[in-house]
């Protein structure tokens, strides 16, 4: 009977890096589906999400940005809304 020894494999482990790292449209993407998802839909229960600790500080400047657009396009969160929802139909969510 042979014994080999086994290579030792050196392995870096990363840290889950935060989803606005990954670029801004991809980030704001799953703002949106954050929004839609767990908030149905309103900034102002993410934004008390944002400030109880429970989301991303970071998100803080783009949910703002949709309240100030919403004031002047009413239908951007429907039409958001069935951007996002296409895209899970396409995809899987």
């Amino acid at each position: 009977m042979s014994l080999s020894a086994s290579p030792s494999v050196q392995v870096e482990v990363l840290d889950a890096a935060p989803r606005w790292s990954y670029g801004l449209l991809a980030a704001n993407f799953a703002r949106l589906q954050i929004l839609f998802t767990w908030y149905g839909g309103s900034p102002d229960r993410y934004l008390e999400a944002i400030e109880n600790g429970f989301e991303d500080a970071e998100d803080r400047d783009f949910v703002e940005d949709l309240k100030r657009r919403l004031r002047d396009d009413r239908s951007l969160l429907d039409d958001m809304r069935r951007i996002v929802g296409e895209f899970a139909s396409r995809f899987g969510s």
